[in-house]
């Protein structure tokens, strides 16, 4: 079978998006699957985004990627400058499938494929824009998805959740919208020494419980109703350790918040960006996601899948997720007390945590795995 040429285009290369790409990359880069990769990225600086892409380079020479620094989160006239590359760079490549991600890359990637009269072209929002905005924002947003959703044959919905709500507001007819869930791969239970080498090298206590946030530092996070759900647990239990991975634009605002909390630092520690975050997972005893949206967010499914309980606001795709009160604890949005009161819950119900833990992994492993995830793409790939 002939090689054909497949071009990733996106904008955002961080937190779960990042990941997504990489996994992708990492599977369909292989000769076997018949594919030469093209990307055309933004970059924001994020750490480790280059050396990612330049290690793949060096794995696979075929590869080929294209930094766009006019690939911009802001909106602006810029953007004009960065369709003009993209459509440039497509049509020096002349991919057979072209795959744009999130919201600035999906418009822009969208409509030059458009006006190149490439046709096989899928999209995968991992949010849609118009789920974080209010109002006449809210109505622009989506009148934009829809014109851009005719320029694909296929919207990736990450979880059933989306699917509905795009259905619901219209952006594409049910036979355009495909759900292909985000999957991770299953890691075996880590041993009780192991876990304690890990525990000890992020300073924390054998027998300290430890309740952990990985995210990246925005408002989409919820970070600041994370930070009141500590204060209100420490506040209640004795020994309890929070702990805060992630950087992003509000970390400066999130370390004031700390201090206004009088949050103490022996009981809450903020670790910064760490690379190796999802090696993590198993240090901590139940793991926090305080988001106000999402798409269907990886950091969940990395908890569970190493046996780690969730407690997460009850949002489109956390919910798509989480089993309440079975594989974890769906919290009301905005209301620290009730995280903090499930946190609680489980930190003070050994049997309640043993039982979420083992649900927990199975729910994953049973609806969430990697190889369904890349299976969905190389058909979906492979049809068209």
């Amino acid at each position: 079978m002939p090689t054909r040429c497949l071009c990733y285009v996106c904008e955002s290369t961080q937190g779960g998006v990042r990941k997504h790409l990489r996994e992708l990359l990492r599977v369909f880069l292989r000769p076997e699957e018949g594919l030469t990769i093209r990307g055309i990225f933004g970059d924001r600086g994020e750490p480790g985004f280059q050396d990612e892409l330049r290690a793949f380079k060096a794995r696979f020479p075929s590869f080929e990627f294209v930094l766009v620094p006019e690939f911009q989160r802001s909106i602006g006239m810029h953007d004009l400058r960065a369709y003009g590359v993209v459509k440039d760079l497509l049509r020096d490549f002349k991919p057979d499938l072209i795959h744009t991600h999130g919201s600035k890359g999906g418009i822009i990637g969208r409509e030059a494929a458009h006006h190149l009269k490439i046709e096989n072209v899928f999209h995968t929002p991992h949010v849609f824009p118009f789920q974080w905005e209010m109002g006449m924002k809210k109505r622009l947003y989506l009148s934009i998805e829809r014109h851009a959703s005719r320029h694909c044959r296929s919207i990736i919905c990450v979880g059933e959740g989306q699917r509905a709500e795009a259905l619901a507001c219209g952006v594409a007819e049910a036979e355009r919208l495909t759900v292909i869930r985000n999957g991770v791969e299953q890691a075996p239970p880590m041993e009780p020494e192991e876990r304690a080498r890990l525990r000890a090298s992020l300073q924390l206590s054998p027998g300290t419980p430890c309740v952990a946030m990985v995210a990246r530092l925005a408002p989409q996070k919820g970070v600041g109703i994370f930070l009141r759900a500590a204060a209100e647990a420490i506040r209640q239990h004795p020994t309890v350790t929070f702990v805060l991975v992630g950087s992003g634009p509000d970390e400066d605002a999130v370390r004031a918040r700390v201090v206004e909390l009088k949050l103490p630092p022996e009981r809450f520690r903020l670790l910064g960006h760490r690379e190796d975050a999802e090696s993590l997972y198993p240090a901590f005893d139940v793991l926090v996601l305080s988001s106000l949206y999402e798409g269907l967010p990886y950091v969940l499914l990395e908890a569970m899948a190493r046996g780690v309980p969730v407690v997460a606001t009850d949002v489109m795709g956390s919910r798509d997720v989480v089993v309440d009160d079975v594989t974890g604890f769906l919290a009301r949005v905005s209301d620290p007390a009730h995280i903090a009161e499930k946190v609680l819950a489980l930190l003070n119900d050994p049997e309640l945590h043993a039982r979420q833990s083992a649900a927990a992994r199975r729910h994953v492993a049973d609806h969430f795995s990697f190889d369904a995830f890349i299976d969905g793409h190389r058909k979906l790939y492979q049809a068209n």
